[in-house]
């Protein structure tokens, strides 16, 4: 009788997918996960602190999801508008590490100088129009490829050229990357392509960060120039700032002496305030006081007797 002792080999577990929001437990598993992660400095600043929490609980959604480090997710996921999009080169590293394909190779094939068509907006704000205009860029193709491990097949996405940068209105955007460096935007852009036809899975549906920029609707900010006021404001005065209190000892003092002193008694009624003083009939050469009685009588002298009018000839005058 044999004996066997062959010795049995454990085959590596493929990978589970978790969702964090698949149950209350893997939730709250999430978030003990995601508060280490929002505490480190490492991580982008949309994932840190405990008000990015909910940014981070995506973020490690996604990784399970692909079977990545949340790390990874979190250094190669750009937010443009609103719009999560993936960084080009983590495109590339995950078409190649997936295991389906062999890794992505490009060709390329130069055409020369041509002419381009495109369109554009031209005109003052608020009334653009569209014009067509013609350029000359050396176009260059390229293409992207890779060989199929299940089949052996050699799997070719979707050609990029220039012209079709220029002709989709990507070549001319202001900060364009495809003017200063269009062999590195060429590749990158048919490794997107070519991502989102045989594996959609791998990226989440997701865009590549540069498809995004080129596909942003272009809007206009130039502020609108300030209209003229047909009638200038008028300029107010400030107004007078109240006085403040005396201080210091030598203030209050001051203050003290100016509310003991008298105020003017308010004039009573009838009587007149401010009048001119009646002026005296006098002569002017000889500065004798004048009658002023209304019959005409004779003149009185300054010095005469009787100045209350009695008879200068009654001399019998006994007192009481």
């Amino acid at each position: 009788m044999t004996n066997s002792t062959a010795v049995a080999v454990a085959s590596p577990q493929a990978h589970r997918t978790v969702s964090v929001f698949s149950s209350e437990a893997d939730f709250t598993a999430g978030q003990r996960l995601c508060k280490a992660l929002t505490s480190s400095n490492l991580v982008p600043a949309n994932y840190q602190g405990e008000g990015n929490m909910g940014n981070a609980l995506i973020a490690l959604d996604m990784a399970n999801r692909m079977g990545i480090p949340p790390i990874m997710v979190m250094q190669n996921l750009n937010v443009i508008e609103g719009r999560p999009s993936w960084a080009s080169q983590f495109v590339i590293g995950a078409l190649n590490s997936c295991g389906l394909f062999s890794p992505i190779r490009f060709r390329k094939v130069k055409l020369g100088e041509q002419e381009v068509t495109y369109e554009r907006w031209a005109g003052p704000k608020g009334n653009r129009t569209k014009e067509k205009v013609k350029a000359k860029v050396i176009n260059i193709e390229c293409t992207a490829y890779a060989v199929e491990k299940a089949t052996g097949e050699t799997l070719e996405g979707p050609t990029v050229s220039i012209a079709m940068a220029v002709a989709e209105g990507w070549y001319f955007r202001p900060g364009s990357k495809w003017v200063t460096m269009p062999d590195l935007m060429l590749m990158y852009r048919a490794a997107a392509f070519f991502g989102r036809l045989y594996a959609p899975h791998i990226l989440n549906g997701m865009p590549s960060a540069d498809e995004v920029a080129d596909l942003m609707e272009m809007r206009d900010i130039t502020p609108a120039a300030a209209e003229t006021p047909a009638v200038a404001a008028e300029t107010v005065a400030p107004k007078a700032k109240p006085a403040g209190r005396p201080r210091g000892v030598h203030a209050a003092m001051s203050a003290a002496k100016e509310a003991e002193k008298p105020k003017d008694k308010a004039p009573v009624a009838g009587q007149v305030i401010d009048a001119e003083a009646e002026e005296i009939p006098h002569d002017e050469e000889t500065g004798e006081i004048l009658d002023t009685d209304p019959d005409g009588d004779a003149e009185r002298g300054a010095g005469a007797d009787d100045v209350f009018g009695v008879d200068e000839d009654d001399d019998d005058f006994t007192p009481a």
